[in-house]
């Protein structure tokens, strides 16, 4: 398959002739888009493409200084930008302005009136509360429904969307609550990302993660869909009448799915794709020695890699709703021994390098109002993670092999497939683990398959990443009611982190709720509901003939609708 990715890569790049190179970009891809359907899409390649194709209520802007997020309509702001940041323009969003109300238990949006779906029609109120209703629908079972939580209704156990999302005409847009809601949170959950409701709406919810709608999503951004061969490639193309805020500059971009790492770092050195993230640091000097038109770029700190492990048994909560420890990970103390077995510093020296940094939680250093510096990682310790995995009555068997009542300390450590870094990691981690009497398998799944089994909770152990929310909002990830916290892929059930998720949404100034945060990091130390690992550095390999990019937290492809392409006569080796 690797081979095929290559060659296809090569010949259609040679075949497309100079005016269509100099007309499109192409982006090489560890893996396909799960869905091009906001509701549904959750990985970070889907949200990429469907930032590029779907309408946004607000936009946002990251200040670099304080760690906090503003939000954005045409007319309005949160809070002014900083001096000398990078400005994101105002003129994607449909919300014209908006206005709290003074007991902040509503928001009313007055949206604009020139604003189109791709087939002429009109962006409208009742496509937002059409979608709402979408994502807060238990059939479909969107991973976004702890947005809704707030909602009037939804503190009964079922939001009166009647009351809760009005539509008095096509430009006004209300929000209600069924509490106070501090602003910034209130702009947060009351701007996912829209579907055109006359596309949608005769679609049943029993059938809508299969309608074959999903293939063809109508939009209103700079770009559209024009082509998806699965598994291959994704062709957008420039929205020509779109003014959100305007039509892609860059008539077309190729997103293609090359699962091969040499070979994605390969066909960047030839000129065959244009983009290749996630470069590795000791690749840098031969790669842009052996073509001096590549660049090599740096965001972060956002993502992370984890080690997930399954901290209910799946099985049984399957099939009877009861939440019960996992056999083999389901103690703290345990999960406090793997980390105290894995070797993360040797992991950051051997890939990352410069580029990674030991990760405590799910809060990043670059967030520095609600950052705990205070936490000293956890140690490499192999003496003390024996000593705990002992006294939960863990001991070794004939074979070396840890086993208690019977049963070995042995699983499967599942990840996707293409992805260096975390090959390389799981490796080591498998090494350590086998140190202290841990028998760990390692196996590669495809990506769509690797993150379809984790949605639907079926892997006891992996290894994967997270990309973070930039507000701090953490219940979709570690809420204790599982049915609708539907990124809780490890089943962590702690009364004290909900607790402090809702402290903090009261605080109306989002720099108040810092106490709860900094216990809220305390206690995932503590508990390691997942190992994390380290936070990275994004290092991502550009064509020099790609201008007018700025890469910064919010994504390498933040202002993708702004780039430009210089004429491959331009450039000289």
């Amino acid at each position: 398959m690797s081979g095929c990715g290559r060659q296809k890569g090569g010949s259609e790049h040679s075949l497309m002739g100079q005016a269509a190179m100099d007309s499109t970009l192409v982006i090489a891809m560890l893996g396909d888009a799960d869905y091009l359907n906001p509701v549904l899409g959750s990985t970070v390649t889907s949200g990429n493409i469907m930032g590029l194709i779907y309408p946004s209520l607000l936009q946002t802007e990251f200040d670099t200084t304080t760690g906090l997020l503003n939000y954005m309509a045409l007319e309005k702001k949160l809070r002014e930008s900083p001096p000398g940041q990078a400005k994101k323009t105002p003129r994607a969003a449909v919300a014209r302005r908006w206005q709290m109300s003074a007991d902040h238990k509503s928001i009313t949006y007055t949206l604009r009136n020139d604003v189109f779906w791709n087939d002429g029609k009109r962006i409208v109120s009742g496509d937002f509360k059409f979608s709402y209703k979408l994502y807060g629908n238990p059939v479909i079972a969107s991973a976004r429904q702890q947005y809704l939580a707030e909602l009037v209704g939804a503190d009964k156990g079922r939001i009166d969307f009647d009351r809760a999302i009005e539509t008095p005409d096509d430009t006004t847009l209300i929000f209600r609550f069924y509490k106070p809601v501090a602003e910034h949170l209130a702009l947060y959950h009351t701007s996912l990302t829209p579907l055109p409701m006359h596309r949608w709406k005769d679609v049943k919810p029993e059938e809508f993660r299969h309608s074959p709608l999903n293939l063809e999503p109508l939009g209103a951004g700079p770009y559209e869909l024009k082509r998806w061969q699965q598994q291959q490639q994704m062709i957008l193309v420039s929205s020509r009448n779109s003014n959100l805020p305007k039509p892609g500059t860059i008539p077309a971009l190729a997103f293609r799915v090359v699962p091969d790492y040499t070979v994605r770092l390969t066909q960047l050195q030839t000129g065959a794709v244009d983009v290749v993230e996630n470069i590795k640091p000791e690749d840098f000097t031969a790669l842009m020695k052996a073509n001096r038109q590549i660049d090599i770029k740096t965001v972060g700190l956002r993502a992370y890699d984890y080690v997930g492990w399954s901290n209910i048994d799946q099985e049984e909560y399957r099939r009877s709703g009861k939440v019960k420890p996992h056999p083999l990970f389901g103690s703290p103390k345990v999960r406090l021994a793997l980390i105290l077995a894995i070797d993360r510093e040797s992991i950051i020296d051997g890939y990352l390098k410069a580029y990674g940094v030991i990760c405590n939680n799910d809060i990043s250093p670059s967030l520095k109002w609600a950052y705990n510096n205070r936490i000293t990682p956890h140690p490499m310790d192999p003496a003390r993670a024996s000593a705990l995995l002992r006294a939960e009555g863990w001991l070794p068997g004939p074979d070396g092999i840890l086993q208690k009542q019977g049963r070995k300390f042995s699983f499967v450590l599942y990840t996707n497939a293409g992805n260096a870094r975390r090959n390389y990691a799981s490796t080591i981690i498998q090494q350590n683990l086998r140190a202290i009497g841990i028998d760990c398998k390692l196996d590669v799944q495809e990506s769509n398959v690797f993150f379809g089994n984790l949605q639907e909770r079926k892997l006891d152990a992996w290894m994967a990443g997270w990309s973070i929310g930039l507000e701090i909002d953490p219940l979709d990830v570690w809420g204790s009611d599982l049915k609708k916290s539907r990124f809780n892929f490890t089943g962590y059930v702690n009364p004290r982190i909900d607790q402090l998720c809702e402290l903090a949404k009261q605080k109306m100034e989002p720099t108040g709720a810092k106490a709860y945060w900094q216990e809220y990091q305390e206690i995932l130390h503590r508990d390691q509901p997942i190992t994390f690992l380290y936070w990275i550095k994004e290092t991502q390999g550009f064509s020099k003939r790609i201008e007018g990019e700025e890469l910064n937290i919010s994504g390498t492809f933040y202002n993708l609708d702004d780039w430009r392409l210089r004429p491959s006569a331009a450039l000289t080796q």
